[in-house]
């Protein structure tokens, strides 16, 4: 039998199954492990019939002192199961911290879900905190218990890429990323034109404007300048479109100011 702690309310001490005339049969004892008390059983009912199953908490100091002490690693690894998911979903580690210090992304979050799926394209200068912001936005939305991929664009196109000729199809990829429940792309517009590269980001893109899934982006240009890079090797109506897309379903949030990593 196990040790017992919280409420007793609904368990059955011996005296009670006598009382009651209940069919139970003789209760053994224990001794708390810490001062050496005797501690009385507990029961419940099991087919007719009471079963012991646990003892009465001692109460004395040993046994609160290892309670407290299994509390505290019942706390150390949920955190750390908390820290691999957000490794996992892709938040590196410099950024495990990171908490949402920007008035407008606060208030994006305040109202998550009450505005048909719209995402954030966070756009600034080097330095201006949009990674560390769209990872401190990956930790809410986990720790709140959705499904997240926090990615770079580059890093996602190749995930896809490296995909060809492989038992896993390029569509499983692909729906990694346009089917969790949010998805953050960072650094959009660092990575490679080409009409492979635009199609995919189009696929994917259109697929959350589709279905009203959140998509946050961040990136060095605005929404304008991000259609001219897209554009750079004449993918003008993939860019267009994407871009379409993004201002439709993104509040946009500019970060301006000096670079962080200065200083």
């Amino acid at each position: 039998m196990s040790g017992l702690h919280g409420s007793e309310s609904h368990f059955i001490t011996p005296g009670e199954a006598e009382e009651r005339g209940l069919n139970a049969p003789k209760a053994g004892s224990a001794e708390c492990p810490w001062c050496g008390r005797v501690l009385e059983p507990r029961g419940v009912m099991l087919n007719g019939r009471v079963a012991w199953v646990a003892y009465e908490p001692c109460g004395c100091d040993g046994e609160a002192a290892a309670a407290k002490e299994e509390e505290a690693r019942e706390n150390e690894a949920r955190e750390r199961e908390r820290k691999a998911k957000l490794i996992r979903s892709g938040v590196k580690k410099r950024y495990l911290g990171a908490t949402v210090d920007e008035v407008e992304a606060q208030l994006y979050m305040e109202r998550f879900g009450s505005d048909d799926g719209r995402g954030l394209y966070i756009h600034g200068n080097v330095g201006t905190g949009k990674t560390y912001l769209a990872s401190a936005l990956a930790r809410m939305f986990i720790d709140a218990g959705y499904s997240v991929v926090l990615t770079t664009t580059l890093s996602m196109l190749e995930d896809i890429q490296d995909t060809y000729g492989k038992e896993a199809s390029s569509l499983d990829a692909v729906l990694r990323f346009a089917g969790s429940d949010v998805l953050i792309l960072d650094d959009f517009g660092k990575e490679s034109a080409s009409a492979w590269s635009a199609s995919m980001l189009f696929q994917i893109v259109n697929h959350r404007y589709e279905a009203m899934r959140p998509l946050i982006v961040t990136s060095q240009y605005d929404l304008a300048g991000l259609e001219k890079r897209i554009a750079r090797q004449g993918e003008y109506e993939s860019a267009r479109a994407i871009v379409s897309r993004l201002r439709q379903m993104c509040h946009v949030i500019e970060l301006s100011g000096n670079d962080r990593r200065r200083g």
